[in-house]
């Protein structure tokens, strides 16, 4: 399994209604793209997140689904809407082949 995680700080021109719409195009990706199995968006609750206000968790069957998502059309002109509300922002992908 393969995991994206990206958490955003948004600009202080933006609006709600925006990041919403923002993540709602993001979610709608995991029915386009083969190898998707879901993917998470949401406020960011945790005490320790340092301004970082909202997160999307991507899972992934392998690194090409992953690679698949980034390079998908819709996600790339959400990615477009995201960059020009966000402040700052970390992504993080991973690797998890461990089986339990």
């Amino acid at each position: 399994m393969n995991i994206h995680i990206a958490i955003f700080k948004w600009k202080e021109t933006a609006s709600r209604m925006e990041i919403e719409k923002a993540l709602d195009i993001i979610r709608s990706v995991s029915k386009r793209v083969e190898g998707i199995q879901s993917i998470y968006c949401g406020a960011n609750t945790s005490k320790w997140g340092q301004g970082f206000t909202d997160a999307v968790v991507v899972i992934g069957e392998s690194q090409s689904a992953i690679d698949a998502y980034r390079a998908d059309q819709v996600h790339q002109e959400a990615a477009k809407l995201i960059e020009s509300m966000e402040l700052d922002g970390i992504g993080v992908d991973l690797d998890d082949h461990q089986v339990i």
